[in-house]
């Protein structure tokens, strides 16, 4: 029995040792677990926030030779990216490949992400090729200018020519019409209403554009650049201003405002007309005089701001050529998006 007693005993004690050391092996692997575990999303965690820095500063540019280096949650991280490719137009996105490591304890993660990044859009979409957004406007139209809602790629659905806000604004442009029988809207005669149609919050967008460094005031004799496709611009027109020195193209958004008239003439230009592609917008104006062949290309809103009580003459006279263009929407939206430095970043994959 003693014999017995004493074996039992012996081996009691070894299931308990062997028990103890799994204990301590099971805790072990519990705590590496969890390092692992936390060093993930922290790994996780430091691309939201190093995303966040570059939609917020564009010359932030962390690199695998200076990566940006941050201790967060009681990792030490290191974050850097690679650009893979730079869209060749407004309207093609940057893509990104981004690099996250996190080191808790003894355990490290990478995570490796895909991006690309698109600007927001602050523009409205192009329902006509023109959009007057206020009742309180006169109409004529002579020469042999054309206002065209139909698209030119094929790629887009036409829009009407004209939409205004109520009938007898439409009636306004049918009588111009009729007493001018030479000029054309396409569709053929296509003037719809549109009772939601609104200036706001274009005048709130232009508002906080205005002064934003990089946007071009345009006055007197102007011979700068006015944008291109790959760098769309933003445009002011205040006060009298003539195109010269052979500007023939621009890209952006031009804004037209009270006591702002936009004169060009044709034979300063080495192509023989001017042609605007994006977003035309007459605040509280309406003044255009064409000589040569101005075309504007994507979409022209005309509206008041609330507190205006101005009554615009819309006077489409000459050869003033007004196309809808879808694709010249992109060209409005990478403008702004680049004066407000604020884009949206689409993951395409991500793995560890």
């Amino acid at each position: 029995m003693l014999l017995l007693a004493t074996g039992a005993t012996m081996i009691f004690g070894m299931v308990k040792l062997s028990l103890n050391e799994q204990g301590i092996l099971l805790v072990q692997k519990t705590a590496e677990y969890a390092s692992n575990d936390h060093s993930k999303n922290v790994a996780y965690a430091t691309i939201q926030l190093a995303m966040e820095k570059i939609n917020q500063d564009e010359d932030w540019t962390p690199s695998q030779g200076s990566p940006w280096t941050e201790t967060i949650q009681g990792a030490d991280v290191s974050f850097y990216y690679e650009v893979l490719g730079t869209g060749a137009t407004a309207n093609e996105p940057d893509t990104i490949r981004v690099y996250s490591n996190a080191t808790y304890l003894d355990q490290e993660s990478t995570i490796v992400s895909t991006f690309t990044k698109e600007p927001l859009s602050f523009i409205p979409e192009f329902k006509a090729a023109l959009s007057i957004a206020t009742n309180q406007f006169g109409f004529s139209i002579g020469g042999s200018s054309t206002v065209s809602g139909s698209d030119p790629s094929g790629t887009c659905s036409d829009k009407p020519a004209v939409t205004v806000l109520d009938p007898i604004s439409k009636a306004k442009i049918e009588l111009g019409l009729f007493l001018s029988p030479g000029s054309l809207l396409s569709p053929k005669g296509k003037v719809e209403i549109d009772s939601e149609l609104t200036y706001s919050p274009v005048d709130e967008l232009i508002a906080r554009l205005e002064n934003k460094a990089g946007v071009q005031k345009i006055s007197g004799n102007y011979k700068g650049s006015m944008g291109s496709k790959e760098n769309p611009g933003v445009f002011f027109v205040d006060n009298y201003a003539k195109l010269s020195g052979g500007i023939s193209t621009g890209y952006g958004i031009m804004v037209i405002r009270s006591g702002g008239e936009l004169e060009y003439e044709g034979a300063l230009s080495v192509a023989g007309n001017f042609e605007f592609n994006g977003l035309i917008i007459f605040e509280n104006a309406f003044d255009f005089t064409g000589r040569g062949t101005p075309d504007l290309k994507g979409s022209v809103l005309v509206g008041t701001t609330e507190n205006s009580s101005a009554f615009l003459d819309i006077d489409l006279s000459g050869n003033l050529n007004i196309q809808y263009d879808c694709n010249a929407q992109s060209y409005a939206e990478a403008a702004s998006a680049s004066l407000l430095k604020q884009n949206r970043f689409s993951m395409l994959n991500t793995f560890e």
